[in-house]
Parts: structure tokens; C-alpha cells; sequence
């Protein structure tokens, strides 16, 4: 099984953008996620991240994932690509196979 998170912020392409065109571009999220849910990826929610986090992101929004192989990441990926995301959103993803916590305690030992 695999984790994948987003992290995005709006660009200045969105700032200018009037509301009529961001609720058209906004009218795909909610059926494209139905789509990735009937072809095993998992949503585990949208954020608003909060601000007085501690090391806090610039970010504004997170989605958590959870898929069952490397390549349904990226069928993720090639969706939020194709979906156009990129012209309006800054973006920066994190992912990788969920492990045990020794193999990560093993690891963090190595670096």
C-alpha cells in the first residue's frame, strides 16, 4: 500500500481567474474523485491546513491517499496532470509504501 499527499496553493493564474470559471474548473474535483474511488484509491480527506501548526506548510489545502500499488499512484498523478491543476495551483506531493516503523527507525539510523 502506498501514501500519497498533496499540498497546494492557489497561484496568481487563480486570483485572476473570475468565480464562474473556478466553479466550472472546480465541477470536475468531486466526480474525478468518485472515479479514483471505484478503481481502489482511497480518499482520506481534503485539509485546510491550519496556520498555528508548528514548522507550519505555506500550503493551504492537503489531500490524503491511500492506494494499493505504484501504479495506481500514478494514475493519480497523470489525473491531476491531465486535470490541469498545475495552471492554477502550486503543487508538492509526498508519497511512498507504507513500512513498518522499524524499517523507518533502520533507515533514519543509515542517513
Amino acid at each position: 500500500m502506498y501514501l500519497y499527499v498533496e499540498l497546494w496553493k492557489p497561484r496568481p493564474e487563480w486570483d485572476n481567474l473570475p468565480c464562474e470559471q473556478r466553479e466550472e474548473f472546480l465541477s470536475m474535483l468531486r466526480p474525478n474523485v468518485e472515479r479514483m474511488k471505484k478503481l481502489d484509491a482511497e480518499l482520506v480527506g481534503f485539509v485546510l491546513c491550519d496556520e498555528d501548526t508548528p514548522a507550519a506548510t505555506e500550503y493551504r489545502y492537503m489531500a490524503v491517499w491511500k492506494l494499493p500499488n505504484r501504479g495506481h499512484v500514478h494514475m493519480l498523478e497523470k489525473a491531476v496532470r491531465d486535470e490541469g491543476w498545475a495552471n492554477y495551483f502550486h503543487i508538492t506531493n509526498a508519497r511512498g509504501r507504507v513500512i513498518p516503523v522499524g524499517e523507518v527507525a533502520s533507515d533514519m539510523v543509515k542517513v
